[in-house]
């Protein structure tokens, strides 16, 4: 018999064994200096005929052991693993609205949807297990075997680029571009009748709306919530979105006085309106007792606290009130016996996806201290790549920043989600963020290496330090803009390079990747 340090080998005990799970690329000779045949036996390698000794180490050679007394042999048969797949394709693409022909050669596409379609739901089949997939411009919703699921939301009038990178097991890339065209909204009018229509999407009842500027319109929830925008509220073209929240720990700490769910909406400006919205949530009266009744309070996410909104009208088990922003909201009952609404600053962390995982401390360190925090279904998802517009969040969540934050100026931050702006806002006034060139936030970009170096470099006021030449091998692929940020976050023990002293500033920043970096930066600011 025999032992080696390369493959796994079988201990069936008969005369025909295997050493199976030999690395692709290893060579005969590293193979033979990795076999310890047992005491005084002989080995040798053989082609598959099992006598002409072996050249090079493909699968089907054979590892013939000869005992002490040359008779007693034990033949292993030997498998090479196959080299890593080059295939970058996808096998399928498909979406809920509009049509594709889908092609894997094929790159890019075009799907047209008519303007009242807000949202898009499209799954992507990858042609091998161990494919890498990489999307940006939607969100991830589910897997089932080699199928993900995808959704795109908010769609602005014109197009809306999904980008889908694949990556194959050994390295190479593939880019598929989806564009999802929605169409702008339609009007005729007859000078001869006199009537005319409109084809705004004014209602909804999915929790979506897109509302064009100075126009009326309705969004309900299950019919447990809606909001009703009146004429010129706002001037910009709205887009509004309410949640259910289901994750509630960290908001509140007694549930019994809840008397509704608690909901999240969301519109994609950060200015107030200008003209009071109506808010209407339907109450489980069974909740009350004695004298309680009931009122709807708001979430003040800087003082982390419940706000009553008052004049709350009730009627049955409705209540209406009027406001003027967005954030979380949720009805309480109020009176005697009824505990004020409180958060839970010690959240229990009991994520399904981070045992064993190495950043399973840190991640839990960071929801602790309030700097993240995980999905309603119970997952951290600590290998998601990480956008802009949520590390932001992240680095706020982390310094604690007091007040509003700077205007807005970049041309698209109507895109940037109303959960994100005072982040952004903050971020922009301290410094940390400058845009692009052309004066973009680009919200649902993935944050690169080398721009979060520069974030970071500049919350601990590192960003004047000059360009220099760094130590990574990969220097040159550093941009000058980001060398002094890069070199002074490594030198501080803040960001690591990758294998191969490789700083890869371009590559992407994970979630568990990213808490890590800001822990290390709050040691490093409480030094």
């Amino acid at each position: 018999t025999l032992t080696s340090t390369i493959g796994t080998v079988s201990t069936g005990g008969t005369a025909n064994e295997t050493i199976t799970n030999i690395p692709n690329g290893t060579t005969l000779a590293a193979l033979k200096a990795a076999i310890t045949p047992s005491a005084n036996a002989t080995f040798q390698v053989y082609d598959a005929d099992g006598t002409t000794v072996a050249a090079t180490l493909v699968t089907g050679k054979k590892v013939i052991v000869i005992a002490q007394d040359g008779t007693t042999k034990v033949t292993y048969t030997v498998t090479v693993n196959a080299p890593p797949s080059t295939n970058a394709l996808l096998s399928s693409l498909t979406v809920n609205q509009g049509t594709i022909t889908f092609s894997p050669s094929q790159l890019n596409y075009l799907v047209n949807v008519s303007n009242p379609v807000t949202s898009l739901n499209f799954n992507v089949t990858k042609a091998e297990a161990n494919q890498a997939l990489t999307v940006t411009g939607a969100v991830y919703t589910t897997v089932t075997g080699n199928v993900y699921s995808y959704l795109t939301s908010s769609l602005i009038v014109g197009a809306n680029p999904i980008q889908i990178v694949v990556t194959a097991q050994g390295g190479q890339n593939s880019t598929y571009n989806l564009t999802v065209n929605r169409a702008a909204t339609t009007s005729s009018n007859s000078s001869g009748g006199g009537s005319s229509t409109s084809t705004n999407n004014t209602a909804s009842t999915d929790g979506k709306l897109t509302l064009p500027a100075g126009s009326t319109g309705e969004v309900s929830l299950q019919q447990e919530v809606t909001v009703s925008i009146p004429a010129d509220a706002t001037k910009q073209e709205l887009k509004l979105t309410i949640e259910k929240l289901l994750d509630i720990q960290n908001l509140v700490t007694d549930t019994s006085v809840l008397a509704s769910p608690v909901f999240e909406i969301l519109k994609n400006f950060s200015d107030n309106f200008s003209k009071p919205i109506t808010l209407t949530f339907a109450f489980d009266k069974a909740k009350l007792s004695g004298n309680q009744t009931v009122a709807v309070f708001y979430f003040d996410e800087a003082k982390k606290v419940w706000v009553e909104v008052p004049g709350g009208k009730i009627n049955e088990n409705h209540i209406t009130v009027d406001v003027n922003h967005l954030t979380k909201y949720a009805v309480f009952a109020i009176g005697e016996g009824a505990a004020m609404p409180t958060p839970d600053t010690k959240p229990t962390i009991n994520f399904n996806d981070i045992s064993g995982h190495w950043a399973e401390t840190s991640i839990k360190q960071a929801v602790s201290s309030g700097i993240v925090s995980g999905y309603s279904d119970g997952t951290f998802m600590p290998e998601k790549s990480v956008t802009r517009a949520e590390f932001a969040v992240m680095l706020m969540n982390a310094l604690k920043p007091q007040g509003e934050g700077a205007a807005l100026m970049f041309t698209d931050k109507t895109k940037i989600g109303e959960w994100a702006q005072k982040a952004v806002a903050q971020a922009v006034q301290a410094g940390i963020i400058t845009g692009y060139e052309d004066n973009t936030f680009r919200q649902d970009a993935q944050i690169t290496r080398a721009e979060m170096a520069v974030m970071i470099a500049s919350a601990l006021g590192q960003s004047k330090v000059a360009a220099v030449e760094t130590s990574f091998s990969d220097n040159k692929a550093i941009p000058d803009w980001a060398k002094g940020a890069v070199d002074a976050m490594k030198k501080l023990g803040i960001i690591e390079g990758k294998g191969a002293n490789e700083f890869a500033p371009v590559g992407k920043t994970t979630r568990a990747e990213a808490v890590t970096v800001l822990l290390k930066m709050l040691a490093f600011k409480g030094k």
